[in-house]
């Protein structure tokens, strides 16, 4: 009984490697949006926080409150995630080339990742801190999420399937303090790591990477359950594997994916 199950667990890890082998050398062709959709949703922004502003001065205060999303130059920040993913793919033995015309199509060798459209959302949380007291305080801060489409194409029948990821860019607290004044009231400090332009651009790095990732990991599962399914032997829809390039291992994951978008 162990034996059967341990054939049954390590065969979709088998095939896992063996899509590793078969497709170094695959050439990528990533796509991106002509631009980013920014959207500001901050309550700092509208509403009553603008009650008391001048009406020719609400523009103004809008832009000097807003952090990421009016600063954003979307051909720098494509430039750099394109320029991660193209060096996250030699990592995976892959290359980034745009080898499409009118006589070639997407096969096991040459695959296609269409970032179809790009959302970039700002808006407010409250960060909870006790910096070690028995009282706590909310601190409000920024937060960036960056919502992502995709599809993703491998095969001669250009069928493709819609898939989604989200990440967030916030602030947090790197230190907190409190202490007591003269009329022992508790006075709670916190230094909180901002959000920059340049941390944003610095992120877009990380998406690359990300990017990159989890596009080889989707048609590796792709080929997997298409193999098992080939061999007749069963396969649990929930199992999806992630490749770590750098120590060559093949671990599951249940969150760490694209997710896929039922049409």
């Amino acid at each position: 009984m162990i034996c059967l199950l341990f054939a049954s667990c390590s065969a979709p890890t088998n095939l896992a490697y063996d899509f590793v082998r078969k497709s170094k050398g695959a050439e990528v062709a990533f796509y991106v949006p002509y631009q980013l959709d920014k959207i500001n949703i901050r309550k700092d922004c509208q509403g009553e926080f603008l009650d008391s502003i001048a009406p020719e001065d609400i523009n103004d205060t809008i832009n000097a409150r807003t952090k990421i999303v009016n600063k954003i130059d979307d051909e720098k920040f494509f430039n750099i995630m394109i320029s991660s993913f193209e060096s996250t793919l030699n990592d995976y033995n892959l290359k980034l080339s745009y080898w499409e015309n009118e006589n070639t199509k997407p096969d096991s060798l040459h695959w296609v990742v269409d970032l179809s459209h790009m959302e970039v959302i700002e808006f407010i949380e409250y960060i909870l801190t006790t910096c070690g007291y028995d009282s706590y305080e909310f601190i409000p801060s920024t937060s960036v999420n960056v919502d992502s489409w995709f599809e993703l194409i491998n095969n001669d029948k250009q069928t493709s399937n819609l898939l989604y990821t989200e990440q967030s860019y916030v602030e947090y607290v790197e230190d907190c303090n409190y202490h007591y004044d003269t009329l022992n009231n508790v006075t709670v400090t916190a230094d909180i790591q901002r959000l920059t332009i340049d941390g944003f651009y610095d992120f877009a790095v990380m998406l690359g990477k990300l990017y990159a990732g989890y596009s080889f990991d989707y048609f590796m599962n792709e080929y997997v359950k298409k193999e098992m399914a080939r061999r007749g032997k069963e396969y649990s829809e929930d199992r999806y594997m992630r490749y770590d390039p750098y120590e060559f291992y093949i671990y599951n994951t249940r969150r760490d994916k694209l997710i896929r978008i039922e049409e």
